[in-house]
């Protein structure tokens, strides 16, 4: 049934950003066609301008309106009318959420690398230059392969907390009268106790490192180990919390549905 419930929410989700994609696309090809024209004749120097700053205001806003869409697709199929017809389903509050949270988490890492992308098609066109690509490989070829993969990773469960994390808000909000006011107010008591306990954890953690204080006075990073240590650590810290707030989002709309 999992299968079921993400082939519909990948499917409701894609009617509302695929479209975005490919407004943003026709925008990357008409700041490049723009900036070309720009080049050769002062005249579109101005338009070419005016169209980069759009350019560049909407490649920001992708990922962030993929998020905000991803939010009200959860409140809108389980807290608002359509939560009648899903919470009937035959499937448990848990298959719901995970579908949801898979669904949302893939669309906005998708945002990311899709504004990436349209990053190069509206700088180089769709034909890049090899040499930008080698020079690309040569750099990740540089860094530490534990901090690149430490990073990714850090990112992946960033997403999957915050979505997660107003996921809860949601289902607490939703058993007041005025769920949106208290969904807000709930995300903000949220999100400060976790930035609250993070800090308690963090901080003794890192003044216990004889080499911190090193590590913050130096102009650049030179102990990995240091750092993949530090970003560890906060990876598991965010794990601990995602997992938290997941076991808190099914429990209420297990126990106490308050549907409009």
């Amino acid at each position: 049934m999992l299968s079921k419930l993400l082939k519909y929410d990948f499917k409701s989700l894609s009617k509302t950003i695929f479209p975005i994609y490919l407004v943003s696309l026709l925008l990357a090809l008409l700041t490049r066609g723009v900036n070309m024209l720009a080049d050769k004749f002062n005249v579109f120097s101005i338009p070419s301008g005016f169209i980069s700053a759009i350019f560049v205001i909407v490649l920001i806003a992708i990922p962030i309106m993929t998020f905000v869409f991803t939010i009200l697709k959860f409140y809108q199929n389980l807290i608002k009318d359509e939560g009648y017809l899903m919470h009937t389903l035959p499937v448990s509050k848990h298959s719901l959420i995970l579908s949801k949270t898979i669904s949302s988490t893939a669309f906005i890492l998708l945002s990311f690398i899709m504004s990436i992308l349209f990053l190069f098609v509206g700088v180089y066109g769709i034909w890049f230059d090899s040499s930008l690509l080698s020079f690309i490989g040569k750099l990740l070829k540089e860094v530490n392969s534990v901090f690149i993969l430490l990073i990714i990773l850090s990112t992946l469960i960033s997403v999957i907390f915050n979505q997660v994390m107003i996921y809860a808000s949601i289902a607490l909000g939703q058993k007041h009268n005025n769920k949106i006011m208290y969904s807000i107010i709930y995300g903000v008591v949220l999100y400060n106790v976790t930035q609250i306990i993070s800090l308690v954890i963090l901080i003794p953690v890192m003044f216990l490192d004889s080499n911190y204080q090193q590590y913050i006075n130096a102009t650049t990073i030179s102990d990995f180990a240091l750092i993949n240590g530090y970003l560890l650590f906060a990876f598991i810290l965010s794990v601990l919390f995602t997992v938290g707030y997941y076991i808190l989002t099914v429990k209420v709309l297990d126990k106490k549905l308050n549907l409009e």
